[in-house]
């Protein structure tokens, strides 16, 4: 009887330690469009990208804009920082892809009628959606991400399911931090440079794409009500007119399941980031 009571008191006092095959992990996200594949590390194996990666060391990284890789360049990339798979939505104009230490499966890669397009793929029993929403029309973003969410809804892992990339589209979250007007006017100016700009609603910030996600019980775990996280800057395009052209755009959304395993989530500003991409990149970790 002593014996059991010491025993039952060191579980308590020293905890139960699980095998390791059931213990949750880390399990570190990035999203980042990285400008047009890249272009301003002009190493040839993209070396200072590999670093920063490295350095992160995420389990899953989603990118937009990988112009210029072919499916084999990037199997190449990939390995360069650890990441044994990967996928390319395409091999032309601007497309998004996913790499991850873990095997990729249930990979679905639509284009049509989509803008950019999108993947599809599961990483460990979750269903990702790496997406780049239009930069050019909010009806298309609208159709766009109806598009995806019918699809989140249909998965083979849809318990788990998160949609993070490009959303060209700002969070009626946020709204409160555009009500000085600046981001109206920098639609305005856009439509005038190129008429093919058309993200204004009746003259207004349009939220609805994003809106639409949050609907459907989508978590956002970057949000904070005290201040705007910026995740893209028009800085480095070197536009006066879009000096105010400084907004978040950039999403990891995480459907319920996860609610309870979020540690921590930021959009990562350092040196490296500050130069190499008009976008910054989302970071999530979670316990899984």
């Amino acid at each position: 009887m002593r014996h059991f009571i010491f025993s039952l008191f060191a579980f308590f006092i020293f905890g139960f330690k699980l095998p390791v095959n059931y213990q949750e992990q880390t399990f570190k996200i990035i999203t980042w469009n990285v400008y047009e594949g890249m272009k301003l590390d002009t190493t040839q194996n993209k070396i200072a990208f590999t670093k920063w990666i490295k350095e992160k060391d995420p389990d899953v990284m989603a990118f937009q804009e990988m112009n210029g890789f072919t499916q084999t360049k990037l199997e190449a990339f990939a390995r360069s920082y650890g990441h044994a798979y990967s996928v390319l939505l395409k091999e032309t104009g601007f497309p998004v892809a996913l790499t991850s230490k873990y095997p990729i499966s249930n990979i679905e890669k639509v284009i049509e009628n989509m803008h950019h397009g999108y993947v599809q793929a599961t990483v460990r029993s979750i269903t990702f959606f790496v997406v780049h929403l239009s930069p050019h029309k909010y009806q298309k973003r609208q159709e766009e991400i109806n598009t995806v969410l019918t699809a989140a809804a249909s998965a083979p892992d849809k318990g788990k399911t998160i949609i993070l990339g490009d959303f060209n589209a700002q969070s009626p979250q946020d709204s409160i931090f555009y009500v000085d007007g600046k981001m109206v006017e920098v639609q305005k100016i856009l439509k005038i440079k190129n008429p093919v700009y058309d993200n204004l609603r009746n003259g207004e910030l349009d939220y609805n794409a994003v809106r639409t996600v949050l609907a459907k019980s989508y978590i956002d775990p970057v949000y904070n009500s005290k201040r705007l996280h910026i995740s893209f800057s028009a800085d480095i395009q070197g536009d006066p007119d879009l000096k105010y052209n400084k907004t978040r755009i950039d999403y990891i959304f995480l459907n319920s399941f996860f609610k309870r395993q979020i540690e921590k989530a930021f959009i990562i500003r350092d040196e490296f980031t500050d130069v190499v991409s008009d976008h910054y990149p989302v970071f999530v970790r979670l316990r899984y």
